[in-house]
């Protein structure tokens, strides 16, 4: 299937577990400037032999840099001789003992290719895994840029053509670390999401397929959005709204941003073919 729906490939390689013991201070970014609202910004990236994403970027006007754009990563980092070249941190600021972390700092402005960004926090610190990936792949690698960037954007990756098209977005970047301190020492509270469709769509999801490639669709109501759409039963969900959807969870995660009386664009598989269709679901309770 078209790989440019939804970032997929490749592995995460600074997860928030690997955070945890760094008690790093909070992260907040800020709105994408110097982006208009409606523009659309693509990216060459290289997909190197791990299945990441490494972009040359100039950072406060040094560089070129190697970074990875790690769509998984919580935050944005930096390492130490990246920071201190591109005047992210001063060269005096001081080390802790732990992985030579520096502590936080902000990239002013971000550039690659066509890309102006400004004013996105970043850890300094020499990340183990960032330091054993640059070795395997022959090159040295910068730092990674996460989460504080990615949520600026509604991002598309087309990794046949090694190409990413970024659409900013009003989003409020939660604080991931502010509070971790007080969340890993108090109590342990069970917390219930409840996802359902904010429209009515008139279909069941049955179990995700073998493959990973989506979810199969049970029933089609007569009558419904998805029926007069033509979806059938048999037919497997790939993605919603550009989102995929290879569990009920991933469905109706995305069903619930979808906003009732709009089409929604969502690929099937239907006897092994992909499909575009447009469904329109309806207002209800």
């Amino acid at each position: 299937m078209n790989h440019a729906s939804k970032i997929r490939q490749g592995t995460t390689l600074l997860g928030l577990a690997g955070l945890l013991a760094l008690a790093a201070p909070a992260l907040i970014a800020q709105e994408p400037s110097a982006v208009k609202k409606s523009a659309l910004i693509t990216l060459p990236f290289e997909l190197v032999a791990s299945n990441h994403m490494v972009v040359q970027a100039k950072i406060n006007d040094k560089g070129p840099f190697r970074l990875v754009f790690d769509s998984g990563a919580p935050v944005s980092l930096l390492g130490n001789k990246a920071a201190e070249e591109s005047g992210t941190i001063s060269k005096s600021a001081p080390k802790s003992f732990l992985m030579a972390m520096r502590g936080e700092g902000k990239i002013k402005a971000l550039e690659v290719g066509e890309l102006k960004a400004k004013d996105i926090p970043v850890i300094i610190l020499d990340h183990p895994t960032l330091k054993a990936l640059g070795g395997f792949l022959g090159k040295p690698l910068d730092g990674i840029i996460g989460f504080t960037f990615f949520a600026r954007y509604r991002t598309t990756i087309d990794y046949q053509a090694k190409l990413m098209t970024l659409e900013p977005v009003d989003y409020e970047v939660r604080d991931l670390l502010k509070d971790l301190p007080e969340r890993l020492a108090g109590p342990k509270i069970a917390k219930k999401r409840v996802l359902a469709p904010s429209g009515l769509w008139g279909l069941t999801l049955g179990e995700p397929v073998d493959d990973g490639k989506g979810v199969s669709i049970k029933t089609v109501r007569a009558g419904s959005p998805a029926d007069a759409a033509g979806l059938k039963p048999g037919d497997v969900l790939t993605t919603l709204d550009g989102r995929w959807t290879s569990s009920t969870t991933d469905a109706y995660t995305a069903a619930n941003g979808a906003i009732a009386g709009q089409s929604v664009d969502v690929v099937i598989l239907r006897n092994g073919e992909e499909m575009k269709i447009a469904v329109k679901p309806l207002g209800g309770i």
